[in-house]
């Protein structure tokens, strides 16, 4: 495959997936069961692809921002955690996007990456169901208020944390590309190898981690304050309408929050019977 093709494979992707999550914006509880079944895949294929590398022993390991982002995704998703909706599709949109512009700028290095045809055409799937996940979460499911920020911010911070454990081969000592980490190109500005040769100059690679710094927490503010001022806009039309939102709840938290309420119902009617006689 030729880098101009997966580019425009990708892309491609990219646009239709965000014209799907565009045209079911409206339709929140068909969009919520689609990203629960997406998500809940995407665990269950990387829980086992953790485990079978664990087992096989060579020295993989999910590290990278998009590897974690998929565990965040489904954990979060799976389990109905509404505190962590915001980050799961923070991450998920960024990994996906970034992956689409990566594409753009230097899809050839995709290719000479990938183990095989197979490998690539897989990773380019799960990352556009990163983007498709995260940007249903944000557009159609989720309501992200600012006061919440800090969770992301945390997250994203203990996310580099942890990839620097690995780098520095205190985690994962045997994973055999600790130096080749894309996060910590990023959180040390010498990601732009990708399209500048030889060597990345102090000063540029400072410049760099204070822009793409900037840029996240701009994009981060943006995120919430978009989010917001659409899911409110939504509840006007809704009541402008006469119907009422769809606050369906889907996951392992709604689920034993339902049972528990019923329970309580149940002894509270029990109890007035119990008074009536």
């Amino acid at each position: 495959m030729t880098s101009a093709a997966l580019t425009a494979i990708i892309v491609a992707v990219f646009a239709a997936e965000t014209a799907l999550v565009v045209a079911l914006r409206n339709h929140r509880r068909a969009t919520y069961i689609m990203v629960y079944i997406v998500a809940l895949i995407l665990l269950v294929y990387k829980s086992q692809e953790f485990i079978r590398d664990n087992i096989a022993k060579n020295g993989i390991y999910p590290v990278e921002f998009s590897h974690i982002s998929y565990f965040v995704l489904g954990v979060t998703v799976v389990t109905g955690s509404k505190k962590m909706r915001a980050f799961a599709s923070y991450c998920s949109m960024l990994a996906g996007l970034s992956f689409m512009i990566a594409s753009i700028i230097s899809s050839q290095s995709m290719i000479n990456d990938a183990a095989s045809s197979f490998s690539l055409g897989i990773s380019v799937t799960q990352h556009m169901l990163l983007w498709l996940c995260g940007f249903a979460l944000f557009l159609t499911i989720g309501h992200f208020e600012i006061k919440d920020i800090w969770i992301p911010v945390l997250g994203i911070a203990l996310m580099v944390g942890f990839s620097y454990l690995v780098h520095l081969r205190i985690i994962y000592p045997d994973f055999n590309k600790w130096d080749d980490m894309v996060i910590i190109k990023i959180a040390e500005g010498t990601i732009l190898s990708y399209v500048i040769e030889g060597e990345i100059s102090i000063g540029l690679r400072i410049f760099t981690v204070a822009g793409i710094a900037v840029l996240v927490a701009a994009t981060l503010v943006l995120f919430y304050v978009v989010n917001d001022k659409y899911y409110k806009y939504k509840i006007r039309r809704c009541e402008h309408m006469g119907i009422k939102p769809d606050t369906t709840e889907i996951g392992i938290f709604p689920l034993i929050a339902k049972a528990a309420r019923k329970k309580f119902e149940n002894k509270k009617a029990d109890f007035y019977n119990c008074n009536k006689v």
